[in-house]
């Protein structure tokens, strides 16, 4: 009996950071004069812009018809391992889509990499607004 004990304390302590890390992503993120929120969409997570500048609004619009105030960005967010996910990534002034990652560089910064045909890749930084 004292062996289920120990081996169910220690599979919760095992899960523990994998919970914490997915409730750590979700939050307001900022890169450059474009935030968005990250949380729930359904089953998984998702980035929904809620702050950008003229300039961006106004690519997004030319570039693919979007209009980019709570356009869905980033998609699909699943855990791939501790501090990192697999996610589907909008670029709206290109009207392309992207599979990325997401890894967390802290608690409070986010490096989103997505890759266009897998040769075509680009590595963004988002840090925690608030």
């Amino acid at each position: 009996m004292k062996r289920f004990f120990l081996a169910l304390a220690g599979l919760a302590v095992a899960l523990t950071p994998a919970a914490a890390s997915a409730k750590s992503l979700e939050g307001r993120w900022k890169n450059g004069a474009m935030e968005i929120v990250i949380g729930p969409c359904g089953h998984s997570l998702c980035g929904r812009v809620v702050k950008a500048s003229e300039q961006q609004r106004t690519k997004a619009e030319r570039g693919s018809g979007t209009h980019l105030m709570g356009a869905r960005v980033i998609d699909n967010i699943e855990p791939s391992g501790p501090g990192t996910w697999r996610a589907d990534v909008f670029l709206a002034s290109r009207n392309m889509n992207a599979k990325g990652t997401i890894e967390a560089d802290g608690p409070d910064r986010l490096a989103v990499h997505g890759c266009v045909f897998a040769v075509i890749c680009k590595t963004t930084h988002w840090d925690r607004v608030g």
